[in-house]
């Protein structure tokens, strides 16, 4: 008995000396999250050609009805016209709009960053941001999704979260969730 009592003591003296290791928390102020992402401004406005897709097959049911059987890489895909928006929800420039030209067509896109963990590690590695880039129709209006709209979906072009991986030169977007691996940019 004596030796349980001793032996339980002992583990709670030397648990007790324990503390939890709580980490280092960066601080970022709002001030350094918005002169950043007012840098990324003239890196990501403008109009600029989609070179390649890179599509890593998933077993899903977007790829089978896509019939997508192996990775894929689609060359000069599309063209992407990207301006800041007049509206923007805070002191930070994040949200864009523009619009896609797939085929003859144009579609109305938007997306708003998020500052991603470049911004908080020391090394400065990292996603720069995220974003989700979706449709743009006006609030209320009626659509109906055509077949190329549609396919932009299915490949997880479109409604489909992204990191942005480039301040300057071509701009790289990694896809998140869906098919997408990476897309490459270049700037008209």
């Amino acid at each position: 008995m004596k030796s349980t009592l001793l032996t339980t003591l002992i583990g709670v003296f030397l648990f007790s000396q324990c503390s939890v290791d709580r980490g280092v928390i960066p601080k970022v102020d709002e001030q350094t999250k918005i002169e950043f992402l007012k840098k990324l401004v003239p890196h990501i406005t403008g109009t600029w050609d989609i070179k390649k897709v890179h599509i890593k097959r998933q077993s899903s049911p977007y790829h089978a009805e896509l019939k997508l059987n192996r990775d894929t890489t689609l060359i000069d895909f599309a063209t992407l016209t990207l301006a800041l928006s007049s509206t923007q929800y805070g002191s930070e420039p994040s949200r864009y709009e523009g619009e896609i030209r797939y085929k003859a067509k144009k579609y109305p896109v938007q997306f708003e960053l998020i500052a991603g963990p470049w911004l908080y590690n020391q090394k400065k590695e990292g996603s720069k941001a995220y974003f989700l880039i979706q449709y743009n129709y006006p609030p209320g209006s009626s659509h109906l999704v055509e077949n190329d709209e549609y396919f932009l979906e299915q490949i997880g072009f479109m409604l489909e979260t992204f990191s942005l991986e480039t301040m300057s030169g071509p701009m790289i977007w990694k896809g998140l969730n869906r098919g997408i691996e990476q897309i490459d940019f270049v700037k008209r």
